[in-house]
């Protein structure tokens, strides 16, 4: 799991005034609208003693924590201590916990899980320009949580070929694929997936495309196949721990080749029965984290999955690889937060430490799996 990234946090429907706690990175996050509505992120736990601020409640665009009424600004600052200092307040300058940028995009609440400042910062990716056209397609949201990780998810969302056997609604089509990288950055990957017919021939406008962005972990699947309306799906994936993943699944068919009914049996199809066919394989592969390429046998329909692969573990050396096994060493014992822009600008004043990093690689020598 890497820092540095926007990761989806939950729906936008979903986030009101009223605290809502989430799990992401091994990390604990509390998410809530401030006085003018804006989402806003902070660290969860209460630089007090430890208390889950998702179970206090907000007023007047504050967080008040459950167990000692400590109040918090959208910024992290420590506002007020109704009780226990001679100032409530002129709290002292240690009292505040991280605070993370937030944009909500597709329908969803966005999080900056790093400390990179604002010109550092990229932006989340226009992979869904379609979403903004309401008239045009219709559209739905899936959310689903995974006992898999993360990159085993993403992975998956840039096979062409697990689809002819995992899948019930692919078993009937041709196996072969002829896979034509469009584009390939550090950060994006575009590749058409041409499906073979019965005979052995494809052509460039049968199949899938598939586009995978680094920044948000974010998969975007548009399906053309002869006498069908093209389907869109993305997907948006987020590391809730080493072992499982938050997936947030956006569906669009278009208005004028398919109905409000059709949407509606493909989003319960896919809910219902195509992401557990993917779920039954995924949960049993081993390594449960992504095996280094030697460990596995790729071929050459594996390129798509490979450049994802290499490019988001890359990425995440880059910018900053938790080291999960310390991690692991100290959840017990000691609280641990995943630093914020704020760390940058004023490195000593914080009571709660930053997770424990992998050391980035040499410059020149490639990142371990």
């Amino acid at each position: 799991m890497f820092i540095n990234n926007w990761y989806a946090a939950c729906p936008s429907g979903r986030l009101t005034h009223e605290p809502q706690r989430v799990r992401m990175l091994g990390c604990d996050f509390v998410l809530f609208r401030d006085a003018d509505g804006a989402a806003r992120c902070l660290s969860d736990l209460c630089c007090h003693r430890g208390a889950s601020l998702a179970q206090g409640h907000c007023r007047d665009g504050r967080l008040a924590c459950p167990q000692h009424g400590w109040e918090f600004g959208p910024d992290g600052r420590c506002l007020k201590i109704p009780a226990g200092v001679p100032y409530p307040d002129a709290p002292p300058r240690r009292a505040r916990v991280p605070a993370y940028p937030v944009e909500e995009k597709y329908g969803l609440v966005f999080v900056f899980l790093g400390d990179l400042p604002t010109g550092e910062r990229p932006e989340i990716p226009d992979i869904l320009p379609e979403y903004g056209d309401t008239a045009g397609w219709h559209r739905g949201t899936i959310s689903r949580v995974k006992e898999v990780n993360y990159l085993r998810m993403c992975e998956n969302y840039n096979d062409p070929c697990h689809v002819h056997y995992v899948h019930e609604f692919g078993r009937w089509l041709p196996k072969g694929v002829t896979i034509e990288t469009r584009e390939l950055t550090d950060r994006r990957i575009t590749a058409f997936h041409a499906s073979w017919d019965k005979d052995g021939r494809w052509s460039s406008n049968v199949g899938l495309l598939m586009e995978y962005e680094v920044i948000g972990c974010m998969s975007r699947n548009t399906n053309f196949q002869p006498g069908y309306p093209p389907q869109i799906v993305l997907a948006t994936v987020t590391p809730i721990d080493a072992g499982s993943t938050q997936i947030f699944m956006q569906l669009l068919l278009p208005t004028d080749r398919a109905s409000a009914d059709q949407h509606r049996q493909l989003m319960e199809m896919t809910e219902h029965q195509v992401m557990d066919e993917d779920y039954a394989v995924l949960r049993l592969t081993r390594p449960r984290q992504a095996a280094t390429m030697t460990e596995e046998l790729l071929v050459e329909t594996d390129l798509t999955v490979a450049q994802v692969r290499r490019m988001t573990q890359d990425y995440g050396h880059r910018h900053g690889m938790i080291d999960q096994a310390e991690m692991a060493r100290l959840t017990d014992t000691h609280i641990r937060v995943i630093p914020c822009p704020g760390h940058r600008e004023d490195p000593k004043n914080w009571v709660h430490r930053s997770v424990p990093l992998l050391p980035r690689p040499a410059e020149g020598l490639a990142a371990p799996g």
